[in-house]
């Protein structure tokens, strides 16, 4: 949990798994009942983190080393996590993120093979020791959501790191949910959008009234 007055909301998954367009959907909902919230995105969020995620996107580099990959994104975080991340919680908002920390474990570690304690290590460092309240894990198996969009964006040097790379991504993420299970909603996302959102919406609210309960 964040330990702050706010409630630090993320949602994770793979490439295509519908996570932005929730995010949009759930800000809306905030919004509808006048609850403050701050929402980001990962990599992103202030100018340097913004300049960050230009980059590791970026096709020219997508033979960087994984250790390069890894540093950028923690740099990223680092960034918005100290500017913009814990000020919302210290305000005592709601801090919704479009992926955090648990993506990098997933792609960096189970994806690319870093050692998860080399990841760990650098996510403790990076996040300043939050972690979220909540998580929901938009789950989808990667060939159907790549072809729910249309196919791999060439222009994104993560996407296009091949099947299997995506496959061992969503591995990943059953393993941290599975080693969470206090924090992590699992969400099919092969539902529809309303049915998803609901789900979403519910556990939010739970997890909301268990904050508000005890006072913090």
């Amino acid at each position: 949990m964040s330990y702050y007055k706010g409630v630090l909301v993320t949602i994770e998954g793979g490439d295509g798994s519908g996570k932005s367009t929730h995010v949009e959907l759930l800000k809306s909902y905030l919004d509808s009942k006048g609850i403050s919230f701050f929402a980001t995105r990962e990599p992103g969020g202030t100018d340097f983190s913004e300049a960050v995620r230009a980059l590791t996107k970026d096709t020219r580099f997508s033979d960087k080393s994984e250790i390069s990959e890894l540093l950028l994104f923690e740099a990223a975080r680092a960034d918005i996590v100290k500017k913009r991340v814990i000020p919302a919680l210290e305000r005592g908002d709601v801090v919704l993120m479009d992926r955090f920390f648990d993506s990098t474990t997933a792609y960096q570690s189970f994806g690319r093979g870093i050692p998860r304690e080399v990841v760990d290590n650098a996510n403790s460092i990076a996040t300043y020791g939050i972690k979220p309240d909540i998580t929901f894990y938009m789950r989808i198996e990667p060939q159907v959501a790549f072809e729910r969009r249309g196919g791999v964006d060439l222009n994104d040097a993560m996407e296009i790191a091949g099947m299997e790379f995506h496959k061992r991504v969503m591995q990943g993420f059953d393993q941290i949910a599975k080693e969470n299970p206090d924090r992590f909603v699992i969400v099919d996302t092969t539902q529809s959008i309303d049915n998803v959102f609901q789900k979403i919406v519910s556990n939010f609210e739970k997890c909301w009234s268990k904050h508000n309960k005890e006072g913090k």
